[in-house]
């Protein structure tokens, strides 16, 4: 009879097969999901109103000054008051940070869209409206970007991170179609859509039941001297301070041409708000696909900062192309292959930031970042002046040079970039 083989003690055991990475992990956390559809919900409300208050604009005055006259001041504001969103972040529940300024932004959704739709609206109004949205947005977003590490442990928060942005940009693809599509039917309709957006992503926070996140027991300290401490925590470190350089020069170069796509549907390619709506959603589709493609590769990815800036590279030669294209179907090529790279580079951008903080630094932290995009309102500002006097290709060509030469030169001379 055969003896059978007993295993032996002293062996190695068989390591186990590696499991190839779930895209879609965060996601098995109620709480995340829930997280998720209320970004989604705030974005088709802050991307709706973007479209509808900039047609409403256009339609109210015809003028490009005055596009970027509005998108300056709320800016400026918004630029201000991050930091102080970053420090209630830090204190107070993320949570409940984040239902409050949510449920603002519906009220004030709430009110502009009586205003448009009674024919009551001016355009002091929407300069009104531009500044309590900057107001409700540097509360919001560093509450909800911090708000993601809550949720997460660190081997899902990467995973996690890619998601967020996904859902960021599922809004930013479907919410300026949309909002073009009901701008073309009725001025008043797209601002009922952002209210009842803005109000769905309220439920969806409110509906969250997280564990407490332990808020430190510290003596109140001065909140400028908060936010003083906050800035030298990240501009101390190489790395972070690299990684903020590199998500705020697009905010302040490139990312101000989206303020003048009225003007490019319009004056250059001959359509309407319809065509509006789907110049701005372009990049948005093709980030999905770069999105996804960062969420399959997980830690994989090696060379992170260097993958990144010449991502980014890549991807101001592309809006580059656009600045040149005349026919709709062109543009809406080079604006989709842009928004692959652009996804993914951006995401990957983030993920290495927030990986780098403390965190009991995480509000604070997310608010130097988010504060990145309050330099938009400058560039569009200068922008906006500059395409009444040369025109909107030869405008945007120049400031996408301009950003395009400064990554080349980071990518050559900083260290840091390279080895994050």
């Amino acid at each position: 009879m055969a003896i059978e083989a007993q295993p032996d003690p002293a062996a190695s055991p068989v390591p186990p097969a590696k499991q190839r990475p779930n895209a879609f992990e965060s996601l098995r956390n109620r709480d995340f999901r829930l997280l998720t559809l209320s970004t989604i919900s705030i974005g088709f409300g802050q991307w709706g109103q973007q479209i509808a208050l900039g047609w409403l604009v256009f339609v109210l005055t015809n003028s490009a000054v005055q596009l970027a006259n509005v998108a300056f001041i709320g800016g400026v504001l918004s630029l201000f008051l991050t930091p102080i969103g970053g420090i209630v972040a830090d204190r107070y529940p993320r949570r409940t940070v984040i239902v409050c300024a949510t449920l603002a932004d519906t009220l004030q959704a709430t009110a502009i869209a009586i205003l448009v739709l009674s024919g009551n609206v001016e355009v002091w109004h929407v300069y009104l409206f531009s500044l309590l949205t900057s107001l409700t947005t540097a509360m919001n977003q560093p509450a909800r970007q911090a708000f993601v590490a809550d949720l997460m442990t660190p081997a899902t928060l990467p995973n996690a991170i890619a998601m967020n942005s996904i859902a960021q940009n599922i809004s930013r693809i479907l919410g300026p179609s949309l909002a073009g599509v009901l701008t073309a039917a009725s001025l008043g309709a797209p601002f009922v859509f952002v209210a009842a957006m803005r109000g769905l992503a309220c439920i969806n926070t409110l509906m969250m039941r997280p564990p407490q996140r332990p808020i430190e027991d510290r003596p109140t300290r001065n909140p400028l001297r908060e936010i003083i401490e906050g800035f030298k925590y990240v501009l101390a470190d190489p790395k972070t301070r690299v990684l903020l350089v590199v998500n705020m020069l697009p905010s302040l170069l490139v990312y101000p041409y989206i303020s003048f796509m009225p003007l490019f549907a319009r004056v250059e390619l001959g359509h309407g708000s319809g065509t509006y709506g789907m110049l701005v959603s372009g990049i948005g589709v093709g980030s999905i696909f770069g999105l996804l493609g960062l969420a399959f590769l997980g830690d994989r990815l090696r060379r992170r900062g260097t993958v990144t800036l010449s991502g980014l590279i890549i991807y101001l030669m592309l809006v580059m192309a656009f600045t040149q294209t005349r026919e709709l179907w062109q543009s809406l090529a080079v604006l989709i292959t842009a928004g692959v790279i652009h996804g993914f580079c951006l995401a990957l951008n983030n993920t290495l930031f927030q990986t780098s903080l403390r965190p009991d630094m995480r509000g604070r932290g997310m608010a130097a970042w988010q504060m990145g995009s309050g330099f938009n309102p400058f560039g569009t500002l200068v922008m906006g002046h500059l395409i009444s006097e040369f025109g909107v290709r030869s405008t945007e060509l120049g400031f996408f040079s301009t950003c395009l030469t400064i990554f080349v030169l980071i990518l050559i001379f900083n260290r840091a970039i390279r080895r994050a």
